[in-house]
C-alpha cells in the first residue's frame, strides 16, 4: 500500500477519536445542545451520515463557528460578474507595479535565501524525490504566506462550513451586488451557489480529517477568505492528494516547513513537472497553482533572484 493511502486510512480511522480529543475542552457541554444555531443542523446531519461523530462535530461548532453568508455572496459575485459583463482589458503591470513588488527586494530574496539554508535536508529531499528545484519550491513559499509568516487571517471551518451551508441563493441575496434585478444573472448564480457550497462541503469534509490525522483542533486551523491552508495555501482536499509528512513524524502538518516543502515539490510533479522543462512548459504548471500570469511571472523570477544568491 502506498505512502499516501496509508494515510488516508490512518485519517478515516482515528477521525471520531480525533476529533473527541481536540474538543475535550468543551466536554461539558450537552452535545445535543452544543451549537445554538439551527442552521447548522443539515450539514452536520450531512457530515454525520459521512462518518463524523455527531458529538464531536457539535462540540466543534459550539466552539464558535460562525455562519457568513458574505463569503458565498462575494464568491458569486464574481463568477456572475465574469459571465455576463466584459471582461476587464489585459493587464499591463510590471511586477514592480504590482503587488509582488515586495517580494523582489534583496532583503525579502535574502530572507528565502536563509529559509533554504535553514532547511536544506528538507528541501534537498523534496528535489530528489519529486523534481522541483529548492529556489523555485521556496519561491512558492514566500509569495504563498511570507515564508509562513502570513497564514490567514480567517478560520477556516468557519468560511467552508459557511460556504457549505449557503447553497441557496435567497440566503445570500441580500450580500450580492450584481444581480441588477436580471432573471438570467439570478438563475446563473442559484446554479453558481449551489455549485460551490458543493465544492465546499468536499473542502470541509477534507479539513475535518486533515485536523484530525493531525490530531488538532479543527476550529483553530487558520486560512485564507475560501479555506485554503498552510505555509503552502493549499485547498484541504489538496492536503488530502499531495501532502507529504516531509519531517517523517507520523503526521502531516501544512505548517510545518518540511512538511509544506515537500508536499509543494509534489504538488507541482503532480501537475506536470518533469526534468529539463522548457521555459514555456515551466510557467504551465506555475499557473496551475494560481491562474495568474502575473503570478507565474512573479513566482519565477523571485525563483531565478533566489537561485543567483544560493
Amino acid at each position: 500500500m502506498g505512502k499516501h493511502a496509508k494515510r488516508v486510512l490512518l485519517a478515516g480511522a482515528v477521525l471520531v477519536w480525533a476529533l473527541t480529543v481536540a474538543t475535550a475542552g468543551l466536554a461539558g457541554q450537552a452535545p445535543s445542545a452544543a451549537y445554538t444555531d439551527p442552521g447548522w443542523k443539515p450539514l452536520l446531519d450531512r457530515l454525520v451520515a459521512d462518518g463524523l461523530d455527531r458529538a464531536s462535530l457539535e462540540r466543534v461548532f459550539a466552539g464558535g463557528v460562525e455562519f457568513e453568508p458574505s463569503i458565498m455572496a462575494r464568491k458569486v459575485d464574481a463568477m456572475v460578474k465574469k459571465k455576463f459583463e466584459p471582461a476587464p482589458p489585459p493587464s499591463h503591470k510590471t511586477l514592480q507595479q504590482s503587488n509582488y513588488r515586495h517580494f523582489l527586494t534583496p532583503a525579502v530574496i535574502d530572507s528565502a535565501v536563509r529559509f533554504v539554508r535553514e532547511n536544506r535536508p528538507a528541501f534537498e529531499t523534496a528535489t530528489r524525490e519529486y523534481g522541483p528545484p529548492p529556489e523555485l519550491i521556496a519561491a512558492f513559499l514566500l509569495v504563498e504566506t511570507k515564508l509562513g509568516a502570513y497564514l490567514g487571517d480567517r478560520d477556516a471551518l468557519s468560511v467552508l462550513a459557511s460556504l457549505a451551508r449557503s447553497s441557496q441563493l435567497d440566503g445570500i441575496k441580500p450580500y450580492m451586488k450584481t444581480l441588477r434585478g436580471d432573471p438570467d444573472r439570478a438563475d446563473y448564480a442559484a446554479w453558481a451557489a449551489a455549485d460551490r457550497a458543493e465544492w465546499a462541503y468536499r473542502e470541509l469534509a477534507a479539513l475535518l480529517r486533515y485536523a484530525a490525522a493531525n490530531r488538532q483542533n479543527p476550529k483553530s486551523i487558520p486560512g485564507s477568505i475560501y479555506g485554503a491552508i498552510g505555509m503552502c495555501q493549499f485547498m484541504p482536499s489538496n492536503a488530502q492528494r499531495f501532502g507529504v509528512d516531509g519531517d517523517k513524524n507520523g503526521s502531516l502538518d501544512l505548517f510545518a516547513p518540511a512538511d509544506a516543502i515537500a508536499s509543494i515539490a509534489c504538488y507541482l510533479r503532480g501537475h506536470g513537472w518533469k526534468p529539463n522543462m522548457t521555459e514555456a512548459q515551466t510557467k504551465a504548471v506555475v499557473y496551475a497553482y494560481n491562474h495568474s500570469d502575473l503570478y507565474v511571472l512573479g513566482v519565477m523570477t523571485v525563483a531565478d533572484r533566489i537561485r543567483a544568491k544560493l
